[in-house]
């Protein structure tokens, strides 16, 4: 059995960062003397009483591929191949940072065939939660290059960010990617990071029992089968194969779908509802291999063409994109049967901008939107919540990045905060404590964390859930050095809390990147507003980064829309909204003559009109500022 290991960190198709001091490290047997060999350095180091080695050859320019070579007196030796010297960033966050490029893949369909690119690669962590402390190694993760084989798999927003950075630096990136869906902030913080919120850190304690965990995990799978058994066990729909294609249903209800089920017969409905629809297929299409998309809908389903079932989805976020084999249709008399199954009586099938419902492939279409069939199959009480154990705090942060740190990096991109958005009080502290805990732990006083602000967003939410009011607070960031925040106001689908325009995302914090760590002296930011003041009858707001100044439509019109003007008892009145010079004239549209106070800009949680822009294309950063 070999005594000398690596991290996985250092493993084949790495990518090392390049001009700091490349830490190699390890483990063998105690006192083992350890020799390191890489672009032509040798360097020796001793294995600690506890077996571990750390050894720090002199910085190198970027470059490779070549040959990590580490071997011990006992004769034993590891070689590391095709290992490059380039950019390394921490990509993570929550599940927009996790979305893979497979869920975007229609919209950049130019992806599925891309070409190799070995200086682009990422090392992806598997999912895992430690709450009894930080990880030394990681169990999981290795490195891919770009390819045909690999691209789908990579983070959509890190990938087009790794892609514009390299065109602008010239420089193989490495991504390392830790991020998990529905994590909440303090998910990827050290024990240390969240001292003083004993709340947070009595969480961590609680979920640090392995009986409590053991049981806690028993508990959703027993509660999610119990469920989804006696629901189907109460089902006509199922009882009767309402699935077949010859089921009768003249007498069945009609719904217009999509929909949302507010103010319908399904309204508050909980439990399962079935849905049919008779169609016909040109030729191009019967018999064909085809593809049915239908949005999203809440929260499960399965979809049967002619009897077979051709998908499904287990619950409410993936977009629903199912392929038809080649035989199962026909020109006449096809049917459509998809079992819903709703958990907490907020049903839909989701309308809206952005969803298509259709059965196509590349030489004709059919559209399925329109009047359905619709018969309820069982009714049962509310789905019981489940305890999402590993976005309790730290556990993340212990078992994915704690392990990094010993990896030297040039940077953090950050996409996180729905999770956080309906306890909003504490996110600013929460971002500052991690940007200096993650400074800390490598070592470097100013590490470039660049974060992602909350694009467009409306449905779901309820009163405590304001976006608006959240990307202010998302902006505090930029008030500590060597920080950045990506603007993506109009980039969202206000029906879908995934949207899949990742490129500007990503595009944007590359800029932010190359802005603070690479010398870019191009512009990296929407406009920015700098200060407000009353002029006669209206407020000036002056504004910087105005190079092309201009108001781009976003999909609904260049009419400026979501300014507000904020009297001295906290009511907002809208404005008539103007560009003059560098600046932002805005003038109340009624009578309202009293003082204003705070003028704000797309401070809702979607916006209404044209956004605020300059050459760069990106819009202007929501604010509220005070009125001098």
């Amino acid at each position: 059995m070999a005594r000398l290991i690596l991290p996985r960190l250092l493993s084949d198709g790495c990518v090392i960062q390049r001009r700091k001091s490349i830490h190699i490290w390890g483990w063998d047997d105690a006192g083992s003397e350890i020799t390191v060999n890489l672009a032509g350095e040798t360097v020796t180091g001793k294995c600690n009483d506890k077996g571990r080695f750390d050894v720090y050859l002199s910085a190198k320019e970027s470059g490779g591929p070549y040959e990590l070579v580490v071997s011990d007196d006992k004769g034993e030796s590891i070689t590391v191949k095709d290992v490059m010297l380039g950019i390394v960033w921490l990509c993570t966050g929550q599940s927009n940072m996790e979305l893979p490029i497979n869920r975007v893949k229609d919209k950049y369909p130019e992806l599925i065939d891309v070409e190799e690119n070995k200086r682009i690669s990422t090392f992806k962590i598997v999912e895992e939660t430690s709450f009894s402390g930080p990880y030394e190694e990681h169990n999981t993760g290795s490195w891919k290059h770009v390819s045909k084989d690999t691209i789908l798999d990579f983070s959509a927003t890190a990938y087009f960010f790794a892609n514009k950075l390299q065109n602008m630096t010239g420089q193989p990136v490495g991504l390392i990617n830790a991020s998990l869906g529905g994590s909440r902030a303090s998910s990827w913080m050290s024990r240390e990071m969240l001292e003083g919120y004993d709340e947070l850190i009595a969480e961590t304690d609680k979920y640090n029992d392995a009986a409590f965990r053991k049981e806690r995990m028993e508990y959703n799978v027993a509660k999610d089968e119990k469920w989804t058994s006696e629901l189907a066990a109460a089902d006509a729909g199922i009882e009767g194969h309402w699935d077949k294609e010859d089921v009768y249903d003249s007498y069945w209800d009609t719904i217009n779908l999509p929909t949302m089920f507010t103010g319908t017969p399904l309204e508050g409905h909980i439990g399962s509802v079935w849905f049919r629809r008779k169609f016909d297929l040109p030729k191009e299409l019967a018999g064909k291999k085809a593809r049915f998309f239908f949005g999203t809908m809440v929260d499960s389903d399965k979809v049967y063409v002619n009897g077979q079932l051709i998908g499904e989805t287990g619950y409410q976020y993936p977009p629903r994109k199912y392929d038809i084999p080649e035989g199962l249709t026909r020109e006449k008399d096809n049917v459509i049967s998809i079992r819903l199954t709703i958990e907490l009586g907020l049903g839909r099938v989701t309308p809206g901008p952005g969803k298509e419902y259709k059965i196509f492939n590349e030489e004709a279409s059919v559209n399925l939107d329109g009047e359905w069939k619709y018969r309820i199959g069982a009714k049962c009480e509310p789905k019981p919540p489940t305890d999402f154990i590993n976005w309790n705090s730290s556990g993340l942060f212990n078992g994915m990045t704690a392990p990094c740190h010993n990896f030297p990096i040039d940077g953090v991109i950050w996409y996180q905060g729905e999770s956080n958005v309906h306890e909003k009080w504490d996110y600013a502290d929460l971002t500052e404590r991690m940007v200096k805990g993650y400074r800390e732990l490598w070592k470097e006083e100013n590490l470039p964390f660049i974060a992602v602000q909350l694009p467009n967003f409306v449905i779901d939410l309820d009163e405590k859930e304001n976006w608006g009011e959240f990307r202010l607070i998302q902006n505090k960031i930029l008030s500590i050095p060597s920080t950045g925040l990506a603007v993506t106001m109009g980039l969202g689908e206000d029906n879908d809390l995934h949207p899949v325009t990742k490129k500007p995302v990503g595009e944007r914090l590359a800029l932010w990147a190359a802005h603070i760590k690479y010398g870019y002296n191009g512009e990296y930011t929407g406009p920015v507003a700098l200060a407000a003041a009353t002029s006669g009858d209206s407020v000036k707001v002056v504004l910087g980064h105005t190079d092309g100044l201009c108001v781009v439509d976003a999909g609904k019109g260049t009419e400026i829309e979501d300014f507000f003007l904020e009297d001295e008892d906290g009511k907002l009145h809208e404005t008539e909204a103007v560009i003059e010079d560098n600046a932002i004239i805005c003038s109340c549209k009624d009578e309202h003559k009293a003082k204003f106070r705070k003028v704000l800009w797309c401070c809702e949680n979607t916006y209404r009109g044209g956004l605020v822009s300059n050459v760069s294309g990106i819009p202007m950063s929501p604010f509220k500022l005070l009125i001098n």
